[in-house]
């Protein structure tokens, strides 16, 4: 007896060394592909269990092209579950690919609920469409009752952003696991909906649920207590976590009570808990060095580095591109410099988190030669990262012009730009009076690149058309805003009225300023100015007085070198 490749015993056989390949030597996929073909004998397609079996292999071999090229040189042997073995194995490293091999099982064949749970790992890199095309497809064929894949649904519209589709499928759900609420919950803290998400843990203490709590979900609540500033509902999750045993146990639980504390500004807490922790993991340095440079302790921060080294835990690149950020903040170019060494030895000058700090550090210390040659190390990445740092750095260093030129070569790239992209092309084109190309740019944030634009691209506009006279169009940009102007848009707009001498706009745009940031020296003394520069003396030293009857003082600006 014969089965689509080979005898009954030779199946058996190649489907035994298959899947132990799998597990114990996944390297010898080639050589049982051979065998396979050999065994096949005149049929040109092996079986449809041994060709998942082989896919499977090159798969947990890294070998994703062989995968791929064994895959299509026997299509016709191909089922579903060679389909979902596949997806499954490129959704993270190639999700367009991998969401084009899922719309063409559907071509072929009816997909079934491993297929669409494979898929909808790939949805979180790829356009929203894409996500709510598997939707469509799982409400034909997956029952409503099926948690696994509608909780992969959850989250996948999660690390899409689209939280409001996320939250819908969420409620459709006539039966819900702890997955599917920590899916719900992450979701919400990943996009920094943190009252969204304390109200979803808010939500499982009412029905009963605390005694359910695992690590995943207290340490979600605690990342969005952190962001929130909610440090009193993050000392009951703490109470909580105690009551399980999470909070010693588990190690992203107590990393995650650590930032809290430290963000929060309660160094008593966060030093009584760094010290009942027994295991510091790189994970653990990192926030302790972090908690400093948020509290502007820099030397401490290069300290801990040190410490961390000396303790046997191996820095990783968050950790490299922390203390840079330290480095930087201080202008201590040796220190920096010490770093990059460490960086080139220890192999993580290939990490965009890393490079970027590396260039902000050298342009930081005045060493723009330094930052391009770290730039020119790490322009090969595509990423927006180091490419943002470089033109922050020229426009930083009043180079206008050619950070406007790295730009045009970052799209040329094909490089997306971001927010923090735009803030400084267009901070470059307000500083060298280009009017026209930045207004083009701002338009093509939203027209080209579909980014919505913040107050501070609509300050940087502002900005820009100030230092250029146009007051009138500076005022009507303001008027055409869709969010409400805040403070750092007025003061653009009120230090384009110092530029152009307008009292009248100049005190009407102060007397809001004064209203929504009454702490903000400068915009008094920017008034005091424009009364001083229209001969108005003595109005300028009735501001003046206010300024100290207010008791309001101006930080004094401080420069430091490292020797």
């Amino acid at each position: 007896m014969s089965t689509g490749g080979g005898s009954v015993r030779d199946l058996t056989a190649l489907l035994s060394a298959l899947r132990r390949a799998r597990f114990q030597h996944p390297a010898h996929a080639a050589q049982l592909h051979a065998r396979l073909l050999v065994s096949a004998g005149a049929r040109p397609h092996p079986h449809p269990v041994l060709l998942t079996q082989l896919v499977s292999l090159y798969a947990a071999a890294g070998r994703l092209a062989d995968a791929l090229r064994a895959f299509r040189a026997h299509l016709p042997s191909a089922n579903l579950h060679t389909y979902a073995v596949l997806v499954s194995a490129l959704a993270r490293p190639h999700p367009a690919l991998a969401f084009s091999l899922f719309s063409g099982s559907r071509r072929q064949l009816r997909p079934n609920p491993h297929v669409i749970s494979a898929v909808l790992a790939a949805c979180a890199g790829l356009q929203p469409l894409c996500g709510r095309q598997v939707h469509a497809c799982a409400a034909k064929v997956v029952p409503p009752g099926d948690v696994f894949v509608y909780t992969g649904m959850v989250d996948a519209y999660a690390k899409g952003g689209d939280m409001e589709s996320s939250r819908k499928v969420f409620d459709e759900m006539p039966i819900r696991g702890a997955t599917s609420w920590n899916a719900l919950l992450v979701g919400y803290t990943r996009n920094k909906m943190c009252l969204e998400a304390l109200s979803v843990f808010r939500e499982l203490a009412a029905q009963g649920r605390e005694v359910s709590l695992d690590q995943v979900r207290v340490s979600s609540v605690l990342s969005a207590c952190t962001v929130a500033g909610a440090l009193d509902f993050g000392r009951q999750v703490h109470a909580c976590a105690a009551k399980v045993g999470l909070e010693l146990s588990a190690v992203c639980v107590s990393n995650a009570l650590l930032d809290m504390y430290t963000r929060c500004g309660c160094s008593r807490e966060s030093l009584a808990l760094l010290y009942a922790v027994g295991y510091r993991d790189v994970v653990t340095w990192n926030i302790i060095i972090r908690g400093c440079i948020h509290d502007n302790r820099f030397k401490e921060a290069c300290v801990l580095f040190r410490s961390m080294v000396r303790s046997g835990t191996l820095p990783d690149d968050v950790a490299f591109a922390t203390v840079l950020q330290a480095s930087a903040y201080m202008s201590a170019w040796a220190i920096g410099a010490s770093m990059h060494a460490s960086v080139v030895k220890t192999g993580f000058l290939d990490s965009d988190g890393v490079a970027s700090s590396l260039i902000s550090m050298y342009s930081r210390c005045g060493c723009l030669d330094d930052a391009h040659r770290a730039f020119v190390g790490a322009k090969d990445h595509l990423h927006v990262m180091p490419w943002t740092a470089m033109i922050t750095a020229l426009q930083q260093h009043g180079y206008g012009m050619q950070a406007i030129d790295v730009f045009e070569n970052m799209l040329e790239n094909g490089i997306p730009p971001d927010h923090i992209t735009f803030v400084s092309v267009l901070s470059s084109c307000s500083h060298s009076g280009f009017v026209e190309q930045g207004h083009k740019y701002f338009d093509s944030m939203t027209e080209v690149h579909k980014i919505t634009p913040w107050n501070e691209h609509y300050a940087c506009m502002v900005d820009m058309f100030g230092r250029a006279g146009l007051l009138t169009e500076a005022k009507r940009f303001i008027h055409q805003m869709r969010p409400k102007p805040d403070a750092s848009v007025l003061g653009a707009l009120l230090s384009a009225c110092m530029n152009c001498g307008d009292l009248e706009m100049g005190k009407e745009v102060a007397k809001k300023l004064f209203v929504i940031d009454p702490g903000n020296t400068g915009n008094y003394v920017l008034l005091a100015n424009i009364y001083a520069s229209r001969g108005r003396l003595e109005a300028a030293k009735e501001v003046r007085r206010w300024i100290m009857f207010q008791e309001l003082r101006k930080e004094k600006g401080r420069s430091l070198i490292s020797n």
